[in-house]
């Protein structure tokens, strides 16, 4: 199976993303949130980047040297190496636990789990314990740093370029990578609307219904934030947002509002990924102009310099 057109921005967010996000992602996207960061980190990107690709070990040996070392550059680790190698690294990488996969921790391990190790890393079999627990070490020392952990420059700065690949394309639109925030349409405008419905999220400044918050300008809001922070939409993204609406004059109230607007958000950029909405493709605060008023424009540039957006 081809390996598929990918998103720039929902990859380039998970590098970035910190455990607490990356629980948060999980958790919303019914996935088990458990295990560490790097752990946590592999599996969404398995799972929300590449779905459908076949990562068991039958998957792997079935893939050609190039696709492996495009799909561990996509997993932010070593892609170089032989075809064993890549193959090895790969299937360590989505089925490991770095932190417990050591060579100290083969000497707990058990014959048959070690037999099982030789075999999911293509080594013979035979021989006594001793023997096989040396050839399992000599792969681990082998890759040492090579898998279980992404790049340090990844974690720091997410991707400053272009990746380039011999058999993937990142989804884009000319020579701008698309972010994947897309308009809204209106049937999710509808939807948004009724979940706003009764929320009471009035201008401070007007007493009458034009304070109400439209659909159309919580979209819009919805879409900053996309822009600001990354398309993958969390608990933090909508405590951003939040942030935003405050900013421009729209007074949060009740328990209630804050689980309403993060459903209502929800709503928008579940559709970011596979909706029929135009992509929206800026990227700057200067780009954002049409979108606000003079006004509304001060406020967020301000609300920007003060809130520094964290990896989501």
């Amino acid at each position: 199976m081809p390996i598929p057109r990918i998103g720039y921005e929902p990859l380039n967010s998970l590098y970035r993303a910190d455990l607490r996000a990356l629980r948060s992602i999980a958790a919303e996207n019914g996935i088990n949130k458990r295990g560490s960061v790097e752990v946590l980190r592999a599996s969404l990107i398995h799972r929300m980047v590449l779905p459908g690709v076949d990562l068991s070990w039958e998957g792997i040996q079935s893939k050609s040297n190039a696709e492996l070392g495009d799909l561990l550059r996509i997993f932010g680790v070593k892609a170089s190496g032989s075809h064993r190698e890549r193959r090895q690294r790969m299937w360590l990488h989505v089925s490991q636990d770095a932190n417990k996969m050591t060579v100290d921790s083969l000497a707990l391990a058990g014959r048959e789990e070690v037999v099982h190790l030789c075999e999911m890393l293509e080594l013979p079999t035979e021989g006594t314990r001793t023997v096989l627990v040396g050839r399992v070490a000599g792969v681990l020392t082998s890759q040492n740093k090579a898998w279980g952990r992404i790049k340090r420059s990844l974690r720091r700065n997410g991707l400053t370029s272009m990746p380039r690949f011999s058999t993937i394309d990142f989804k884009q639109v000319g020579s701008t990578a698309s972010i994947e925030v897309r308009e809204a349409t209106n049937a999710v405008l509808e939807n948004v609307s009724e979940i706003l419905v009764g929320l009471g999220i009035n201008n401070p400044d007007e007493s009458d219904a034009r304070g109400i918050l439209s659909p159309v300008d919580f979209a819009r809001m919805v879409q900053t934030v996309g822009l600001l922070r990354g398309a993958l939409w969390t608990r933090d993204s909508t405590d951003f947002l939040v942030k935003l609406m405050e900013a421009r004059g729209r007074s949060i109230s009740g328990n209630s509002s804050p689980e309403a607007i993060h459903r209502a958000a929800s709503a928008i950029t579940d559709e970011w990924a596979h909706g029929d909405g135009a992509t929206i493709r800026t990227y700057t605060i200067a780009d954002l102009e049409e979108r606000y008023d003079s006004e509304g424009l001060e406020k967020l540039k301000r609300l920007v310099r003060s809130i520094r957006p964290r990896s989501a």
